[in-house]
């Protein structure tokens, strides 16, 4: 079982913190959360010394500065994210606030990168209404959604971004839910909103906590937790497991995310039931349902260390795969749709196959979001009667393209594939440190993902290629080992299109004739046939 006492224990040393900062007139965020991770934050970075932990708070905050509520919103809402998005080896950022180890060895807080704004939050307030009378419906639905997304509640906060996107661009005043209902992506719900708007400024939220308290210093731990806490593990070798997962689940279930910390408190659930001893991250990964490639790199960490190092990315339900367990991955049912499905426009054809090859490939290595909407875009796009020429048109006359794939559009036309130099960035100081971090470079296991499954399945159609086929597809699946998920995308698709050519290759540009292959692969491809 977890150490409860050592929880209530930092609950109240918080909660302390809190009185101490108020009575000081510090100007703390407003909503509990984030006012207690800000706290728990300073309290890690201060091994737990409250002087130390006051004065942070302090400087960051300052005293007497109260700014106006709006502005005192929005700043909250962006110091959260801010320390959700910390980098991964900085334990402060990482907000483990109960965690039983020594911090002996964490030293003063890295200053945190800025935080990146959702780009659908970015879009709705890059401009102002085009009627100044829609304007307060724009900024409520703008403060709504967002607040959504980060309470977790994604398709929430999305539909009515979405809404103020139209509200914003609709030209005439709204003055009634009935005029609402006119713009496009205002359902019923959002059109009644619309009215307590005009009549009151705001939206009121009606949208539960997800069985977690709003007072977090006399919070009621929600039962998935006190279910764990009560039971037993089956098998006793298990529980380290269990006990540290469960640790890390609940703090992330208050203080940062709730659905990754549900995710975890699951695992830890099936794995206190499991009857056989764990060893690895991938027999956990293989044998008990629920644990993912996230979840099973905390499990090996456990092993190795006793407790979660580094917390190594977001749980996204990801799938296992191994080499030689045969076949490519299984198509997702919009990729599908895609390909059988011809564009309404002919001329439009291209740019929806460049678009569905670059996010399904997207889709299967980690860059989920980015994957699903190139995807959606590709289907606004072949559904539509409208001849797409530019981004910028595409833009304005269809729907889920925003001003990102706008760009990559215009890309496609003007170069014919939809690589570009974002896909190749990474931090090279953040790699060498990865790799020779004080617990030594990290081993690979047998996983595979599912796009290096697809490529291997089959050998070159052209018997010369296979070399270049098989040096992309090593670098690629070794940039995605590292996480460098863009960059091994771009590789691997290129292997893709190598492997399936009816022709030899024997120079980058050669490649790159074959349409969807941009100029660092080709570059690649050049230095690799010149050794």
């Amino acid at each position: 079982m977890t150490d409860a006492k050592t929880a209530d224990a930092v609950y109240a040393q918080i909660g302390k913190l809190r009185e101490m900062a108020k009575s000081k007139n510090v100007d703390i965020p407003e909503n509990p959360y984030v006012a207690t991770h800000e706290i728990a934050t300073a309290l890690l970075a201060s091994n737990g010394d409250e002087q130390g932990a006051m004065k942070k708070v302090m400087a960051k905050f300052g005293r007497n500065k109260r700014s106006l509520p709006a502005e005192s919103n929005q700043s909250n809402k962006k110091t959260k994210r801010a320390g959700e998005n910390g980098e991964e080896s900085d334990p402060a950022s990482a907000g483990y606030a109960y965690t039983a180890v020594s911090m002996e060895d964490v030293g003063e807080e890295e200053p945190m990168a800025p935080h990146k704004t959702i780009r659908l939050v970015e879009e709705v307030r890059e401009k102002k209404a085009a009627n100044p009378a829609n304007q307060k419906i724009v900024d409520a639905f703008a403060a709504y959604g967002e607040e959504q997304l980060e309470h977790g509640h994604t398709g929430k906060g999305v539909s009515h971004l979405r809404a103020a996107l139209h509200i914003r661009d609709h030209p005439d005043a709204i003055n009634s839910s009935k005029e609402a209902r006119a713009v496009p992506m205002v359902s019923n719900k959002i059109a009644a909103q619309i009215e307590e708007i005009l009549a009151t400024g705001k939206v009121k939220d009606t949208t539960g906590d997800q069985n977690v308290s709003t007072d977090v210093e006399h919070h009621q731990r929600p039962e998935l937790v006190m279910e764990i806490h009560n039971s037993q593990t089956k098998c006793p070798e298990n529980q380290p497991l269990v006990q540290e997962l469960t640790k890390f689940g609940e703090h992330e279930l208050y203080f940062g995310s709730s659905g990754k910390g549900t995710s975890h408190l699951r695992a830890a659930r099936e794995i206190q039931l499991a009857d056989h001893v764990i060893k690895s991250g991938s027999t956990a990964r293989t044998s008990v349902p629920l644990v993912g490639d996230v979840i099973a790199d905390k499990i090996d960490q456990i092993l190795e260390y006793g407790r979660i190092v580094k917390d190594t990315g977001e749980t996204t339900g990801s799938r296992s795969y191994s080499r030689g367990s045969g076949g490519g991955y299984t198509l997702a049912p919009i990729v599908k749709d895609l390909r059988e499905k011809p564009a309404k426009c002919p001329e439009n054809q291209s740019i929806v196959d460049a678009l569905v090859d670059y996010g399904d490939s997207h889709l299967y290595s980690g860059h989920r979001g980015k994957g699903i909407s190139h995807l959606r875009a590709a289907q606004g796009i072949r559904d539509s009667d409208t001849v797409v020429k530019s981004g910028k048109q595409a833009s304005k006359a269809i729907g889920m393209v925003g001003q990102r794939i706008a760009a990559k559009i215009d890309q496609i036309i003007q170069q014919g594939h939809a690589d570009s130099d974002e896909d190749y960035e990474y931090d090279a100081a953040e790699e060498e440190e990865e790799e020779e971090s004080e617990y030594g470079k990290r081993e690979r296991d047998s996983v595979v993902p599912p796009i290096v499954r697809d490529v291997v399945s089959k050998p070159a159609e052209v018997e010369k290629n296979q070399v270049l086929v098989d040096a992309l597809v090593e670098y690629g699946e070794e940039e995605l080992y590292k996480r460098h998920t863009g960059r091994g995308t771009a590789f691997l698709r290129a292997a893709r299109r190598l492997r399936d050519a009816d022709m030899a290759v024997t120079n980058g540009q050669e490649a790159k004739k074959l349409g969807r292959i941009g100029d660092k692969v080709a570059n690649y491809i050049d230095t690799m046939l010149a050794k």
